[in-house]
């Protein structure tokens, strides 16, 4: 599915359940679980500054920002108020928002 912009296709992302951050999840666990294409997870806010800065990130804009450590699909990092979250898109996603934010595909 086309979207028309990158706003509606982060609207529509922004769509899936989403799975909320155990009590005391340690670093494996929760890579594993932000790992997982189709739902959003909840993260904390060191979780979410960590990413934002340990490498350049592939687009950013206002509270939202995408990640990819090399030749690998983004995830996509938002925050609202105080809640953060991230979603790991699949390689058709992540190729439909490099087009939409027009940015290279990290490949």
């Amino acid at each position: 599915m086309a979207h028309r912009s990158l706003a509606e296709f982060v609207a529509f992302l922004r769509q899936a359940e989403i799975v909320p951050r155990p009590e005391g999840e340690d670093w494996n666990a929760m890579i594993a679980r932000i790992s997982v294409t189709g739902t959003i997870a909840a993260i904390d806010e060191e979780t979410f500054f960590y990413f934002l800065e340990v490498l350049p990130p592939k687009f950013q804009q206002r509270s939202l920002f995408a990640f990819a450590e090399g030749a690998e699909s983004l995830r996509v990092f938002w925050r609202m108020g105080d809640a953060h979250f991230c979603r790991a898109l699949t390689w058709d996603e992540t190729q439909e928002f490099c087009r939409l934010a027009r940015i290279a595909a990290p490949w």
